[in-house]
């Protein structure tokens, strides 16, 4: 991003700029009274006229101010009328007192005794913890705090994470641990292509032979913890599917490569998802940590217990906190991408715009706010080397590299409408995957300017978009 990016941090002048505009378009008589001048007859600023607005209408006197975090501290802030913001869906609160929150459920989880009475001294006992968890170290010391009381040596502990791409920002899910019990407690992340660290668990009842990681097979206690959360391919990610592909073999993960699925809604049944729901039970798994994400990081709820309890816990909280509902498309949507803990940014822009592409009308623009600066991935490149993102798609299905589900939510985001992006990209990078390069709150507030209905979605990469209008929310064509 070039220096006048840096503008992005004050948007006082270009506010100002903007509510001059929206004065410009009430009768001459009633803009100039409304805007006090100074000695030089020039208008004064926004912020030193707010209060002469009192006497008239609403209509010309509601004001919102818009607040939008995103990357990991950055904040778009600008005022609109209400009128314009149709939608301004926030982040939930984050819970105050995490190490709390995360002991009272270990003792008191859902439809399951407290896990300390599920766990032996001497049990061999595997943590299988699934990538992007939000607060993981701090669910891994409450795990260890439990183990602890009820004598299990550390030794006896292991930390087994799926297969996926290691970031350099990725946090040791050990850090919050003691340094004489961090030392003891292994880590791993498992190797798909390694056939060795594999044992056979069962059959499915389609007939699929399951192989997962050793260690897991083999254990006397396994423990899932992960985040429940929408995801474009399952429905809903968490509880067993921090087991199964992702801690299996390489043919397992090869067939569940998906696009996703346009035509589904989260609730719908999705035969992956009942494979994987199979895996934990064939496993014997009993006892699950959950998280609800909130914004930046952060932890909105913690579940324990129970594996299908914590689970619908966990969709009912989806749906009251990240759920975004909408009575019709917008002209513009305005996403806010936060920095995700392991550094997997392109993932989180793509899933927030696979939720403004359902809420933005075709033709429509979208604006997204983040502080991307990854790479391009192979799925990413394809999109760069084609003629139009359409052309994308069918490349894309043939090769199904690692990052296609990211890669098609963008190819049909910046088919379906217009792509603004903030980040810190080159310019001729943003241009080439088809989307607009925005450098300065002043072009970002002239962009929100120019469209009539607008939404502002907070840590978009979270969220689930439907449209409640006849038009299926999820029929691209609409």
């Amino acid at each position: 991003m070039n220096d006048s990016g840096n503008n992005l941090h004050s948007a006082r002048t270009a506010t100002d700029e903007m509510f001059s505009l929206h004065l410009s378009r009430l009768p001459g008589a009633m803009a100039t009274n409304i805007v006090p001048q100074q000695g030089d007859g020039k208008s004064l600023p926004l912020s030193h006229v707010l209060h002469s607005l009192r006497g008239f209408s609403p209509r010309f006197m509601s004001i919102l101010d818009i607040s939008l975090p995103y990357g990991a501290h950055e904040v778009f802030r600008c005022r609109l009328p209400a009128d314009k913001v149709l939608i301004h869906q926030r982040a939930p609160e984050p819970v105050d007192d995490l190490a709390s929150f995360i002991r009272d459920r270990l003792a008191s989880p859902l439809d399951f005794p407290a896990l300390s009475q599920a766990l032996l001294a001497d049990d061999r006992i595997v943590i299988a913890l699934d990538h992007s968890t939000p607060c993981a170290a701090a669910l891994v010391r409450g795990c260890w705090d439990v183990m602890e009381a009820c004598g299990v040596d550390p030794a006896n502990v292991l930390i087994a994470r799926p297969s996926a791409k290691e970031s350099g920002n990725a946090i040791d899910p050990r850090s919050e641990l003691p340094d004489s019990v961090r030392e003891q407690i292994q880590m791993v992340n498992h190797d798909p292509a390694d056939q060795k660290r594999h044992a056979y668990l069962a059959t499915t009842t389609s007939g699929e032979r399951v192989y997962l990681a050793r260690e897991i097979v083999e254990a006397e206690f396994v423990l899932s913890v992960g985040a429940v959360a929408y995801d474009p391919v399952l429905g809903f990610r968490g509880t067993n599917s921090v087991l199964y592909p992702g801690l299996s073999n390489a043919e397992a993960i090869r067939k569940s490569h998906g696009q996703g699925h346009d035509e589904l809604g989260p609730n719908d049944i999705r035969n992956l998802r009942q494979t994987i729901d199979e895996v934990g039970w064939l496993l014997g798994v009993q006892f699950t940590l959950q998280v609800v994400p909130g914004g930046r990081g952060q932890v909105a709820e913690v579940i324990a217990g129970a594996l299908e309890a914590v689970f619908q816990r966990g969709k009912d909280r989806l749906a009251s906190d990240w759920l975004v509902n909408a009575e019709e498309r917008h002209d513009l949507v305005v996403v806010g991408v936060d920095q995700e803990p392991e550094g997997d940014d392109w993932s989180a822009v793509g899933t927030a715009l696979a939720t403004a592409r359902q809420l933005v009308k075709r033709e429509g623009k979208i604006l997204v706010f983040s502080d991307l600066d990854s790479p391009l991935t192979p799925g990413l490149e394809l999109i760069r080397d084609s003629r139009t993102p359409r052309d994308a798609l069918q490349p894309l299905r043939q090769a199904a590299p690692e990052d296609l589900v990211v890669a098609t939510q963008i190819a049909h985001a910046v088919d379906r409408a217009n792509v603004y992006l903030v980040s810190q990209l080159d310019d001729d990078l943003v241009e080439e995957m088809f989307m607009t390069p925005i450098v300065s709150a002043a072009e970002a507030i002239r962009l929100i300017e120019s469209c009539k209905t607008c939404a502002f979605i907070e840590s978009a990469q979270h969220t689930y978009g439907v449209v409640k209008e006849n038009a299926s929310p999820l029929n691209p064509h609409a």
